[in-house]
Formats: structure tokens, C-alpha cells, sequence
């Protein structure tokens, strides 16, 4: 997980603790408040390393029962459930096909595209129509995207027909409306708030409006509290590596467009 969680920064483990905390389970919430505490004051490697530790023991412990939990602890084995297995519950629970070949970073980036693209296609043209107008995207271009589509999306088609950044805030919308529909209207505005003041080039855009668009549009039967805890997490974390790679992308892009200008 070391390459995923390198991608974090303060806000995102603020966030995330803000999903994990809870007087029901285990897990020591008290403590990684606290190392994210440390983590905003001075963002050195020991404040980090402490942050990630401190989190993947507490989340691979909310991805496993509490009673496999202690006898994992008792015979010496493992604590906690693997974090691909947590994944992959987190796929079935989404009805996602979860393809767990690659890194830690790659899958998580993988099912949060599929997921964000599938809940895309299972809207009605109508609610389809309404997201992409959310997203600033004209009414007679909607339209027409919408009837030429047919129905069938991918990402690769939604980028050429659009553009990389409107894609962006397609899976935004959906995962931020997922994550607030799993953990409460209530905790999900404070959480999104925080996000909007630490992070307004990353959420502020997409629009209050929007973002409470998809509260209804998907429905979840999720067994036991465990999954209110890891759904919102791995879609998180996924999203939050899809940032990294596309700010690295365009900035790779920027740098050989300069390249070529200069040589021209």
C-alpha cells in the first residue's frame, strides 16, 4: 500500500479519519486523529510514515470481523483482513467486477473508474442529461453525445467526446455522492466542507447542486457496518490516486509542449 498512500496529503487522512471514526469498532481513532494532528503541524517523512501505519492497521482491521480479528491476534497470525481482500469485498458490494491484477494503486483506480462509469450508464437519459449540464457541459451537446452514445459508455469515448477535466468531475460527482449517501447527509456536508476549504482546486467547483445529484440514484443493501467504513475508504483512495496521476500526466503533457516550442 506504500505507493497508494503516498499519495495522500493532511486533508485526505483528515478525511478519511473522519469516515473511520466510530465508538463501535476497535480500532484506535483517538490515536490516528492525533498523528493527523501532528501530520498538519509539520508534514515530515517520520509524521507521515507514523499517519500511513497507524491507518493501515486500523483500516485492515475495519475490513475484518472482530471475531477473526481476535483470533488472528491470539494465535499470532495477521491482524485484520488483506487489503486486495478488502477491495475485492468492496467490488462485490458495488457489483463491480473487481480486476485485482497489478498494484494496490492500480486497482483502486480501476474500480473506482468502473464504478464512477457504471453508475454513469444506469442512469436514465434524463438524470445522464442533468449530470452533464451540472458539469457545464452545453444542453444541445448533452443531448446529442447522449443520442449518439446509445447507451454504451467508456471512458476513453466520454474523454474525446468532452474532455479530460469534465471526466474528472464525472467521477467526482458519483463517488462524493456514493460516499455521502453511504456515511449521512450530516457528516458527509462537514466532511465535503473541509475538503472545499483545504482543497478548492480539487472540489469547490463541482457545485453543491451537483454533488447531492447522485444522493439518490444508487441504492445500497450493505451487510453489516464494516462496508460503511471500507466503501467509502477504497472509493477515496482511488479517487485520490486518479488526482495524482492526472495532475502528473499534465504536467508531463505541459512540459512537452514547452519542449517542443522551444525546439520549433
Amino acid at each position: 500500500m506504500k505507493e497508494l498512500l503516498a499519495v495522500l496529503n493532511p486533508a485526505d487522512y483528515r478525511f478519511i479519519a473522519g469516515i473511520l471514526e466510530s465508538p463501535l469498532n476497535q480500532t484506535n481513532d483517538e490515536r490516528f486523529v492525533e498523528l493527523v494532528d501532528a501530520l498538519e503541524k509539520e508534514e515530515s517523512s517520520e509524521n507521515y510514515l507514523a499517519v500511513q501505519t497507524q491507518f493501515e492497521e486500523d483500516f485492515r482491521y475495519v475490513g475484518s470481523s472482530e471475531i477473526m480479528y481476535v483470533f488472528r491476534s491470539m494465535t499470532g497470525e495477521e491482524k485484520g483482513a488483506s487489503f486486495q481482500g478488502i477491495v475485492r469485498d468492496v467490488a462485490s458490494a458495488l457489483k463491480v467486477d473487481a480486476n485485482l491484477l497489478g498494484s494496490d494503486r492500480e486497482i483502486v483506480e480501476r474500480l473506482a473508474e468502473s464504478y464512477a462509469t457504471q453508475q454513469f450508464t444506469e442512469l436514465t437519459p434524463e438524470e445522464q442529461q442533468k449530470m452533464l449540464e451540472s458539469l457545464g457541459i452545453d444542453r444541445d451537446k448533452a443531448a446529442a453525445f447522449l443520442a449518439r452514445s446509445a447507451g454504451v459508455f467508456a471512458l476513453p469515448m466520454l474523454i474525446e467526446a468532452f474532455n479530460l477535466v469534465i471526466v474528472q468531475g464525472l467521477i467526482k460527482t458519483i463517488i462524493f455522492g456514493t460516499i455521502a449517501r453511504i456515511i449521512g447527509s450530516q457528516l458527509a456536508s462537514k466532511l465535503f466542507a473541509f475538503l472545499v476549504a483545504r482543497m478548492p482546486w480539487w472540489v469547490s467547483w463541482i457545485g453543491p447542486a451537483a454533488w447531492t445529484l447522485s444522493l439518490g440514484w444508487t441504492a445500497f443493501d450493505l451487510q453489516g457496518p464494516a462496508k460503511r467504513k471500507t466503501i467509502p475508504v477504497v472509493l477515496y483512495l482511488g479517487l485520490c490516486s486518479l488526482r495524482d496521476r492526472h495532475s502528473s500526466e499534465d504536467g508531463a503533457s505541459a512540459d512537452a509542449d514547452a519542449a517542443d516550442e522551444k525546439r520549433s
